[in-house]
């Protein structure tokens, strides 16, 4: 079987669907498939592509004529999938939160224009109106729909070919390999727009604590008592940091799926998080919080609990990895390719 995949950013931008395409490349060429990436050059970073793909096409264009392909799966952005010129059955995958409303924090579900604008930019705003108006009850021109979150399922009806498979880690790469560090520690990962700001209030409100703030990420910065040290890529660097840090601090409030939390949990970190639609449909055991105030004290409980209770942290950090092993690779990825498949079986239909 022969699977393009189709992105409107290109994949030096190095966000999550970036990774996600890269990843699903490799996946199906190590099952003997092939997939080739077709992408729009928008959101171009300084990333060098050689290492990211493994023997993987990769073309990167406006416009793009593509033919020989069983199916093709469209990271969904609004029109765009005209860009792809081609007859081949077509999966429209609704991966950014602008898509899903009802998976926001409560602030963003009742945010007015021109806040979100600001916040989002007008691009995502127009996406986003386009959608609600036109879009979210027939997707046409997909002849599937698939879904990463569980809650999305609720949001989506009519005849269409509705699928869910959720994202995928491979466990046996993701997985503790180092000891806790002494002194306790607390991680934010993510972009600035990822509530980046409310890690820092976290961390002043606590600066007079024994306690390590740190964070990664493509555009943050050191502030106060937060050390950022930058913007890692390469994944075992990243591994031997989850397992060494004692708490993930998950503060963003637009989520479709946070791979981030399943690369963490499977490296037995506990994490806090925002209540959010999009976080429980992980069904992961995780602790909430709902502001400023609550995020540090469930920071500071379990840095009581690690200094205390070693026995029940680690019994928690255990759990974290029994609940993130439910996503491993070897058993979601096979759903997602029989996905792939259905799908191409209706060109010969």
């Amino acid at each position: 079987m022969k699977v393009a995949l189709c992105h409107h950013y290109s994949l030096t931008f190095y966000g999550g669907g970036e990774r996600f395409l890269i990843d699903v490349a490799n996946q199906l060429m190590r099952r003997g498939h092939n997939a080739v990436i077709y992408a729009l050059p928008f959101g171009r970073r300084p990333v060098n592509l050689d290492g990211l793909l493994q023997d993987v096409e990769y073309h990167e264009n406006f416009i793009h004529n593509i033919r020989d392909v069983d199916v093709a799966y469209f990271v969904y952005a609004p029109l765009v999938h005209n860009l792809f010129v081609g007859k081949f059955p077509r999966i429209g995958a609704i991966h950014a939160f602008v898509f899903l409303d009802e998976l926001q924090h409560t602030e963003i579900r009742t945010m007015s224009h021109a806040n979100f604008i600001r916040c989002f930019g007008f691009s995502r705003f127009i996406s986003n109106l386009y959608f609600d108006k036109f879009e979210k009850n027939k997707l046409r021109g997909f002849d599937a729909v698939h879904v990463i979150n569980n809650e999305a399922l609720k949001l989506f009806h009519g005849e269409k070919r509705l699928y869910y498979v959720p994202n995928w880690i491979d466990t046996s790469r993701f997985r503790s390999v180092e000891d806790k560090g002494t002194r306790f520690s607390v991680l934010f990962t993510g972009r600035r727009a990822k509530g980046f700001s409310t890690f820092v209030e976290i961390a002043h409100l606590l600066r007079n604590k024994e306690i390590d703030f740190i964070a990664i990420g493509p555009d943050l910065e050191s502030i106060g008592n937060v050390k950022n040290l930058g913007f890692i890529t390469d994944v075992e660097e990243l591994i031997r940091l989850y397992s060494k840090v004692h708490l993930l601090v998950y503060t963003s409030k637009t989520d479709v799926f946070p791979l981030t939390l399943l690369e963490a949990a499977a490296c037995k970190i506990p994490i806090v998080a925002l209540p959010t639609k999009a976080i429980q449909g992980l069904n992961l055991p995780l602790f909430y919080a709902t502001s400023v105030k609550e995020f540090a004290q469930v920071i500071c409980e379990l840095q009581n609990v690690w200094q205390t209770r070693r026995e029940h942290y680690i019994k928690l950090s255990d759990g974290m990895r029994a609940e993130a092993i439910k996503y491993d690779l070897n058993d979601v990825f096979p759903k997602f390719l029989d996905m792939l498949k259905e799908v191409a079986t209706l060109s010969a239909n």
